[in-house]
Parts: structure tokens; C-alpha cells; sequence
């Protein structure tokens, strides 16, 4: 998206050396600037000019098979690019077969990058997979550091795609080792941005701004990345996701949005709708939606954005509640449970598959949306991704209020809540406030610890804070503290498990614990101070919850009406439906 005025001139120079070096009859020339146009092809815009270019070059380079490797290579890509990938495997598979032919490690290298390139599709990762190994060992024994730089790439790529947690871990470290020891600053770009990309999906927040800005000064400045601002816009809107940032959504939306539609590309017309849906711009995100999917969803190639493109098509739907659409792409995605969906060169994680079928089904009223969600809150446990885990953590359904019918739910990931009478609900941003009422709703007539209800929303698990040595048995305190750690272990392993009986056992056993540890009277019978955990919590439970349903009556009066009768706030907060 965008881009730097440079690149023209770039562009412009390459093609006029090209020309006077086939006036020259120049074949190394005109390879020269043939691969050097096409180095400056941004990711899916169209291939323009420099497919034209390499395929004269390697028409010319027959009796020349090392150059004709490369020249075959570069269109394989060049095509990839310009979102063709079945005009690129032809060229890919000679490059391949002439690099193996001759025992150059680099040009083989280069070669299996260019494969790897044209088999990026959904149905392709047994090959992706058994192609990137060749690449590595391939590369293994290659001092350059841009070969090494491609294989690293991707084999993070492909341990993303697998959830291998291990895997992704030692490719940034081998970023960052390829960083420092070549100085490449192209090197550098993709050592933070992809840095970048992990601590967002870790929700290490402060430290993916400090990376995104490292990744804009190399990627702008001395690298000279064409996609540099691509992946600055692409960090930058999925950063605003996580934190709710909702005029940066907007902003990042009509970026997007303009540039969707300037160059035709459909993934990114699909995440357009998503940023304006959790926006807060309901009826743009439809409108978009149904322009991606005006041709059918069986229509969307199924290349490297297929699983990104039908990711956010069905996360739209859901959010918009397209039933038909989010149907029909539920049945699509379902063959690749146990994926992540990434955008190309992983800039971006977008979560596990099975999270998009879970939305989709609790829309259409799917009987597999519990073990959809299920299994997405396992992957994103065992990723470490707590963004992700809060927008599975809690099953979407509304909840019977008498006579009417109180739908409030999270939709496009948490950033955005649908809140209302079932059939005419709004959507309004995320609210901590939302969180808590949520939470109560799932518990009909059932008595939640304020301070249960914080580590409920939090994400990060049970706290229980030390009060001043006087107060409480401390040595209790400890045990009490250190079992609710191990319910949490035990509980992650019986959902993960799917054992029901076991989880509903753990669940009861922390809600007592988590009771005895917030009452007014301390562990040997002494009273809290007023500034205990407990009473914070209770402070902080009850103006969240006010300023939301505040926020709830500005829209909606009936529903606030509905909310503020049956629900109580204190030390233990309660929802009594009608």
C-alpha cells in the first residue's frame, strides 16, 4: 500500500539499461536489469512491465543455463507477485531442474525460493513444507545473506501455519543472528518487522511500537523494502485491533480500502471490512463484504490469500450477520482446522482457523461451535496468544431476559460488541465494563467475586495480591495462591482434553478458593484494610460496569433498562434474569 516516490525513477532507470543492453545484445546486462525491475514488484500489485522483460532475458540466455536458472526463477516470482501462481510453477520447476543440474547451491537456492513462491496455496503445505527443508539445506552451506534470508523466512512461515511454537522461536532468533553478523539492513527490516508481527500475537504491546518503529526507519531508510509500507500498515491496523484504538482503525480502514480498490486485490477488500466492522461502521463492512464475495466464494483463487480472504469473509459475515455467506465459508475453511491463517510472508498472524468456523457456526447455529472454540482456545494457549484467547474465551449465545431477548457479545475479535434486543442490537466499541457484564450473563443467578470477575476479564490469569503481613495467614495465602496456579494448568489440559466432568470439578474448586481469598475477613479471622484487592475490585467492577451500560442507554434505553434491573455490583456481583 502507498509508496515511495523513488521507486519510479528506480523502475524507469532498470527499464532504459534493459533496453540499451538488448540493443548491445548484452545478455548479462539485460538479465541484470530484467531481475533488478523485478526486485522492486510490490506483493500483490500487478506485474506490470517486468515479466515482459525477464522472459525476452531468458529467451536469450538458452546456451546459458546458470543465468537461464536465475532468469526462470525471477518470472516464477514476478508472477507470484502479480497474484498469478499458476502462469509462475512451470517456470519455477525449470528453475529448479536447471539449478539442480548444475550443483550451484545459491542458484538452487534461489530456485526452491521461487517454487516455494508458486506452491503458496491452501491445498499445497505437504509440498510447502517438503520444499522448504530442501531450501535449508540447501542454504545451509551458503554464505549470502539473502539466501539465508529467504530460508529462515520460510521456514517461519511454515512453523506459523503448523502452530510449531518451538520452531518460531529459533527462526527470530536466526533473524536476528543473520541481522548482526551481515549488517544487510534488508536483514534488519525483516529481523523487527517479523519481531513485530510475534510480540502482537504474544501481547507484548509496548515492545512490538518499539519494533514497528525499528521496522519503518530500516524499511523506509537504508533497505529501500518496496513493501515496507505495506507492512507498516498492516502492523499498524492489527496493533489498533488489539488495543481497540478505534480512530486508528478508521484510518487504517480507508487506507485499505482505497487501495483494495485502486489495484483489485480481494484479501485485502476482505480485511477492509473487518477494520470497519471493528470500527464501529457496521454498514460499510457489509458493503464491502458483499463486493469480495460478488462473484461467489468458490470464485476466490486459491493461491497464497485464499486462507486470508476467506478468513475475513467469514469473520465479517459473522460480525454483520450475513448467515448464508459465513455458512458457506464455514464449509470451505473446515477442511484446514488446525492451520493458522497468515497473510503473505507472515507480516501477520490472523489466528487459527478453527476460531473463523467457531464464528461462523455460533452465527448459524452449527452443533460443532463448542469444539471449534474449543480447539481455537487451545491453539491460542498453547501459542501464548492472549489477544486471540479472550475473543474464544466465552461462548457466543444469547440470553433470555423474560420477555425479551438481551443479545451482548463480542464480534470482529473483541474490538467491537453487539449489544441490544435480539434483532436490533448496535454495536458499540470494547468496553471493560461489556467484559464484566458478559461474564455475569454466562452465570445466571450465580454470586461472581468482583475479584473473580477481574481475573475472569484481565487474561492473565488469577492474581491475588499480598496484603500487609497483619492482615492475613500470609503462609495460607501462599498455598491458596500457588493451588489456584495449578487449577489453571489443570484446566487448560482438561479442555484441551474436552473432559467436561473434570473442567466443571476445577471451576467450582477455583471459586471457592478465589471466595475464602476475597472475603472482608481475612484467612485467621482479622479484617482486610479498605484498600484490599477485594475492594478494589469492587470499585473497579462497578464503575466499568456503570460506564457501559451509560455508554448502552446512549443507544439503546431499553436494554440499559433491562441491564441495571438485573444486575447487582459489590464484593459479589450477580445477574438475576426477570
Amino acid at each position: 500500500m502507498g509508496g515511495q516516490p523513488s521507486l519510479d525513477s528506480e523502475r524507469a532507470a532498470f527499464a532504459d539499461a534493459f533496453l540499451a543492453a538488448r540493443a548491445a545484445a548484452d545478455i548479462d546486462a539485460m538479465a541484470s536489469a530484467a531481475l533488478g525491475l523485478s526486485s522492486l514488484q510490490r506483493f500483490g500489485d500487478p506485474a506490470g512491465r517486468a515479466p515482459a522483460l525477464l522472459h525476452q532475458a531468458y529467451v536469450a540466455a538458452a546456451d546459458a543455463p546458470l543465468l537461464r536458472a536465475r532468469l526462470a526463477a525471477g518470472l516464477a516470482r514476478s508472477w507470484v507477485y502479480g497474484n498469478d501462481a499458476a502462469r509462475a510453477a512451470p517456470f519455477a520447476v525449470e528453475a529448479v531442474q536447471l539449478a539442480s543440474s548444475l550443483g550451484d547451491a545459491a542458484v538452487l537456492a534461489d530456485a526452491l525460493d521461487a517454487q516455494l513462491a508458486s506452491c503458496w496455496g491452501p491445498d499445497d503445505l505437504a509440498e510447502r513444507l517438503h520444499i522448504t527443508a530442501q531450501l535449508a539445506d540447501a542454504a545451509a552451506h551458503v554464505d549470502d545473506p539473502r539466501t539465508r534470508l529467504d530460508a529462515t523466512l520460510w521456514r517461519l512461515t511454515t512453523a506459523l501455519e503448523t502452530l510449531d511454537v518451538v520452531g518460531v522461536q529459533r527462526q527470530l532468533a536466526a533473524l536476528d543472528v543473520l541481522a548482526a553478523e551481515s549488517g544487510s539492513p534488508t536483514a534488519a527490516f525483516f529481523a523487527t518487522s517479523r519481531r513485530a508481527m510475534h510480540a502482537l500475537l504474544v501481547g507484548d504491546l509496548e515492545r512490538a511500537r518499539e519494533l514497528m518503529t525499528a521496522a519503518d526507519a530500516v524499511g523506509f531508510g537504508e533497505a529501500g523494502i518496496p513493501d515496507a509500507y505495506a507492512v507498516q500498515q498492516s502492523l499498524r491496523g492489527e496493533l489498533a485491533r488489539h488495543t481497540g484504538d478505534v480512530e486508528t482503525l478508521r484510518t487504517s480502514a480507508e487506507v485499505f480500502e482505497r487501495y483494495a480498490i485502486e489495484h483489485g486485490i480481494q484479501s485485502l477488500l476482505a480485511e477492509t471490512a473487518v477494520l470497519w466492522l471493528e470500527a464501529g461502521d457496521s454498514a460499510r463492512a457489509e458493503r464491502l463484504l458483499l463486493q469480495v464475495v460478488a462473484a461467489g466464494l468458490d470464485s476466490v483463487p486459491r493461491d497464497v490469500d485464499w486462507m486470508l480472504t476467506m478468513a475475513k469473509i467469514v469473520d465479517a459475515a459473522a460480525g454483520v450477520r450475513a448467515v448464508d455467506i459465513a455458512r458457506q465459508g464455514m464449509e470451505l475453511m473446515a477442511p484446514y482446522a488446525g492451520r493458522t491463517v497468515l497473510n503473505a510472508g507472515a507480516v501477520v498472524c490472523h489466528g487459527v482457523v478453527e476460531d473463523y468456523l467457531y464464528q461462523a457456526a455460533a452465527l448459524v447455529g452449527d452443533p460443532r461451535a463448542d469444539d471449534w472454540r474449543a480447539a481455537a482456545a487451545a491453539a491460542y494457549q498453547r501459542l501464548g496468544a492472549p489477544w486471540w484467547l479472550r475473543r474464544v474465551a466465552m461462548p457466543r449465545q444469547p440470553v433470555e431476559t423474560g420477555r425479551q431477548e438481551l443479545s451482548l457479545h463480542p464480534v470482529a475479535g473483541g474490538a467491537v460488541w453487539s449489544v441490544g434486543i435480539a434483532g436490533a442490537e448496535h454495536l458499540m466499541p470494547d468496553m471493560k465494563g461489556l467484559r464484566y457484564l458478559h461474564a455475569l450473563l454466562q452465570r445466571p443467578s450465580v454470586d461472581v467475586a468482583a475479584l473473580e470477575l477481574v481475573a475472569m476479564v484481565s487474561g492473565a490469569g488469577v492474581t491475588v495480591e499480598q496484603p500487609a503481613v497483619d492482615e492475613v495467614d500470609a503462609e495460607a495465602l501462599r498455598a491458596y495462591r500457588q493451588r489456584l496456579r495449578d487449577i489453571d494448568s489443570e484446566l487448560d489440559e482438561a479442555t484441551s482434553w474436552a473432559d467436561d466432568a473434570r473442567a466443571d470439578r476445577l471451576q467450582d474448586e477455583r471459586a471457592a478458593l478465589l471466595a475464602e481469598v476475597g472475603r472482608a475477613t481475612g484467612l485467621s479471622g482479622r479484617t482486610r484494610l479498605s484498600g484490599g484487592t477485594v475492594e478494589r475490585a469492587r470499585v473497579a467492577v462497578r464503575k466499568a460496569i456503570d460506564a457501559a451500560l451509560k455508554r448502552i442507554e446512549a443507544d439503546d434505553p431499553a436494554a440499559a433498562r433491562l441491564l441495571r434491573t438485573a444486575v447487582r455490583t459489590g464484593a459479589y456481583c450477580r445477574y438475576e434474569p426477570p
